[in-house]
C-alpha cells in the first residue's frame, strides 16, 4: 500500500506540473472565493465517456490520506524529500483535482493547487516600450518538468486506475454528484495540448499592477493554456508529450464489466 501511494503522489506530479505556474509575481491570477460551481451540463452525462474500472483494493480514506502519501513519497523516491518540498502537505488530493477542473477555465483559484510555485521572482524584460517574458523564467521551472520527465507513464497511470476511487470522491464532493474525474482529466490534458505555440519571448503589456498577454486573443486563453505560455517554449513542449503519453493510457482503459 505504501508503494502504490506513493504513486499516486507521483501522478499528481505528473499532470498538476503545469499547475506551478498559477502564481508568478506581477502576473494576475484571480482568486477564487469557493469552490468553482460546477459546468454547464458536466453533470448530465448518464455514464463515463472514458471508463475506468477500478480492482477492490483497500483506500484510505480521502481525509486522511495525506500523511501515508507523502511518507510513501519519501520512501520511494531517493531524493524523496527533494520531491516532498514542492508538494503542498494538506488536501493533496483534493487539490489536484480542483486544479485539473480549474485548467479549463479562464481562472485557477489560488487556494487549491497542488504543488508549491517555484523560487524566485518572475521576470519581465523591457527595451524601450516593450515588454517580453524573461527567457530566463524557464529556468524556474526546470525541477518540476524534470520531474515530470522522469516519470514512467504507464507504471502511474496503473496505480491512478487503482487508487481511482479517491479521485473520484473528490471530484464529486466539487459539486458533480454524477461527475466522472477521468473525463474531466481528459478534458483538462485536450486543453493543454491544444495551447498554441508562440515563439520566446511572449510580449506582455502592464496596463496596471499585473503582467497580462499583449495579445488579446492569448489574454483570452484558458488558464492551463496561458500557465504553458509562461514557463517556455522547451519546457511546454516536454509538459506536452508527456501528455500524450498519459492521456493514451487513461482513455485506453477497459469498461466496468
Amino acid at each position: 500500500m505504501r508503494n502504490a501511494l506513493a504513486v499516486i503522489v507521483a501522478v499528481l506530479a505528473l499532470v498538476a506540473v503545469v499547475s506551478i505556474f498559477w502564481r508568478p509575481q506581477g502576473v494576475e491570477v484571480k482568486p477564487a472565493a469557493s469552490l468553482p460551481a460546477p459546468r454547464a451540463g458536466a453533470d448530465a452525462a448518464p455514464g463515463p465517456r472514458y471508463p475506468i474500472e477500478s480492482a477492490a483494493a483497500a483506500l484510505p480514506p480521502l481525509d486522511g490520506s495525506d500523511a501515508a502519501m507523502i511518507a510513501s513519497l519519501q520512501a520511494v523516491f531517493a531524493d524523496g524529500a527533494n520531491i516532498v518540498s514542492y508538494l503542498q502537505p494538506q488536501n493533496v488530493v483534493r487539490n489536484f483535482v480542483t486544479t485539473v477542473d480549474n485548467l479549463p477555465r479562464r481562472t485557477l483559484s489560488t487556494a487549491r493547487v497542488p504543488l508549491k510555485p517555484p523560487q524566485g521572482a518572475f521576470g519581465a524584460t523591457r527595451s524601450g516600450e516593450t515588454i517580453a517574458i524573461d527567457a530566463a523564467n524557464a529556468l524556474r521551472y526546470r525541477p518540476y518538468v524534470a520531474l515530470l520527465s522522469g516519470a514512467d507513464p504507464a507504471k502511474l497511470v496503473q496505480l491512478y486506475v487503482r487508487n481511482y476511487p479517491l479521485f473520484q470522491q473528490a471530484y464529486r464532493e466539487l459539486g458533480y454528484p454524477n461527475g466522472h474525474f477521468n473525463d474531466r482529466l481528459v478534458e483538462s490534458i485536450d486543453v493543454l495540448l491544444a495551447t498554441p505555440e508562440q515563439a520566446a519571448p511572449v510580449k506582455l503589456v502592464q496596463p496596471r499592477i499585473f503582467y497580462e498577454f499583449a495579445d488579446r486573443d492569448l489574454e483570452k486563453l484558458p488558464a492551463g493554456q496561458k500557465l504553458l505560455l509562461r514557463m517556455g517554449p522547451d519546457n511546454a513542449a516536454t509538459v506536452k508529450k508527456k501528455l500524450v503519453e498519459i492521456r493514451g493510457l487513461v482513455t485506453a482503459q477497459p469498461a466496468a464489466r
